[in-house]
């Protein structure tokens, strides 16, 4: 899963420093004190000046004008942040997003999510080489076609034969035989890699597991929810997981555990996946067995 821990990657970088943190109240403090500074200056030039002790009560005409001023400046510095984060792969959205990424020879296909969109301009990047890595394989897969979620190349042993699995975003994160061949057409397009490029183009999914827990509510839990948890676990595990993602009695239960329930035991068995391959979660069984504190 190079594309998605990437994409994960970005959002534990520290805050980049060109976007400024903004508080409209510190732009009027300082201008408040800037303006008290400059008067004083002026009452030593012009003792008969009076004091301006007035200009924290908000009914002050020139408190106003400082309000304003600082509410225009806000708005200024909010607009070169907004243009700032145009320009950084994580920030960007919307057609910001389809202005930057072409750069890296991106396009946006037609239905593609804007983190689908991200993913896959990392992939672009770290596989420039027409000869590999195989973050190069893996990126023409994912812009065969909107419906590659993911994709994993390797080789087996010293083989030079390049096997690439296709994870769909549909259909239960099957590929189908159309979108294999699809993808298969993408990697041996003359454009794309070595004329002596050999691939092996196949369905991630080698699973479809059907999961049975023992639940137990909590004693003012309705029964109800009972119903909510299977599709909890389910859409967990579309969000979370991925290629050579374990099933893990642990994860399960965990995601199993939303407000009411008190325990959850997986008793269906569990299940591990190569990197290259995935499963899917076909239906999830709930066994009521009572109330627990």
């Amino acid at each position: 899963m190079t594309d998605a821990v990437t994409v994960k990657a970005l959002a534990g970088l520290p805050p980049a420093q060109v976007i400024e943190e903004l508080s409209w109240q510190a732009i009027v403090d300082r201008m408040v004190a800037r303006f008290q500074t400059l008067w004083e200056a002026e009452r030593v030039a012009n003792p008969a000046l009076a004091p301006y002790d007035t200009l924290l009560l908000a009914s002050d005409p020139a408190r106003k004008l400082i309000e304003l001023a600082a509410y225009v400046e806000m708005a200024l510095r909010g607009r070169l942040n907004d243009a700032a984060r145009s320009n950084l792969l994580f920030y960007t959205d919307g057609t910001d997003a389809d202005h930057l990424v072409i750069f890296y020879d991106v396009l946006r296909m037609l239905g593609e999510s804007i983190e689908a969109l991200k993913s896959r301009t990392i992939l672009a990047i770290a596989g420039r080489s027409p000869g590999g890595p195989r973050e190069r394989y893996e990126a023409i897969a994912r812009a065969a076609d909107v419906r590659v979620r993911h994709a994993h190349a390797y080789r087996v042993g010293r083989d030079p034969t390049i096997h690439v699995a296709v994870w769909s975003a549909d259909n239960a994160g099957v590929a189908d035989e159309a979108l294999l061949a699809t993808v298969r057409a993408a990697l041996e397009d003359d454009g794309h890699g070595l004329i002596n490029d050999t691939f092996a183009v196949r369905a991630a999914v080698f699973a479809a597991v059907d999961i049975t827990l023992d639940v137990w509510l909590l004693p003012a839990a309705m029964e109800s929810i009972l119903v909510a948890i299977p599709g909890a676990v389910t859409a967990a595990w579309s969000a979370e997981t991925g290629m050579g993602f374990d099933l893990a009695a642990e994860w399960v239960q965990a995601r199993a555990m939303i407000a009411g329930v008190q325990r959850a035991r997986m008793t269906s068995p569990e299940l591990a996946a190569e990197p290259y391959q995935a499963i899917s979660i076909r239906s999830v069984a709930i066994n009521y067995r009572g109330r627990a504190y």
